[in-house]
């Protein structure tokens, strides 16, 4: 049976506050020259605050689609910090940050780390999906495989990334900060009966480049 996302929560559409920071984001950090919003529908059932022009969602990179839904996907789990705030931009920042490491890398340590994550399910194919997560960006499978990744290790073993993440700004405490808030996003949708990988998956379909991911 498809689950609705309706059946999350009340307020379950991500606040136009999140899109437009996210937007922000990407314009004046120089990864995307322009994005424009879409004009309000009058179907009720679309998100007006998520949906981009036609024009703008056939040029947009599927990374930004990607990243959008992760940001969708942890609002709906609810654990997000207050909007507005700078905790809540600095985690904008970094969900694209760190897709731009995990997708454009190539330190050894990082890929090496991806590998791992991936390795329990894959195997031998692991490297192969690694390197489709390039075209791909942000996938549900790879943000829980690399969430139970980092918890197995300590921050000590972590330090290894750090040369990899330093080229992208990027810190190991920002790094466990991702994963734990994509872990507790993942105990919240537990707690409902839901799956963080079902939820992301709709909202994926939400956004630009979602037929190429």
């Amino acid at each position: 049976m498809r689950l609705s996302l309706r059946c999350l929560s009340p307020a379950l559409q991500p606040s136009i506050y999140f899109v437009t920071a996210f937007l922000t984001v990407l314009i004046f950090g120089g990864l995307v020259a322009i994005i424009e919003a879409a004009p309000a529908s009058a179907d009720p059932a679309e998100n007006p605050a998520l949906t981009l022009t036609a024009r703008s969602a056939k040029t947009a990179s599927p990374h930004i689609g990607s990243a959008m839904a992760v940001l969708a996907t942890l609002q709906d789990a609810e654990v997000l910090p207050p909007e507005g705030t700078p905790e809540a931009n600095h985690i904008i920042r970094f969900v694209i940050q760190f897709q731009s490491v995990f997708t454009k890398s190539d330190d050894v340590a990082v890929q090496e780390f991806a590998r791992q994550a991936l390795a329990e399910q894959y195997g031998n194919q692991a490297p192969d999906n690694v390197n489709n997560l390039r075209t791909t960006g942000w996938t549900a499978d790879l943000l829980e495989r690399l969430s139970d990744e980092e918890a197995r290790h300590t921050s000590e073993d972590l330090r290894v990334l750090a040369p990899g993440f330093a080229s992208f700004n990027l810190s190991v405490e920002e790094f466990h900060r991702f994963m734990q808030l994509v872990r507790d996003a993942r105990l919240a949708f537990q707690a409902r009966g839901l799956e963080f990988s079902t939820i992301f998956s709709s909202r994926r379909k939400e956004m630009p480049g979602a037929g190429s991911s």
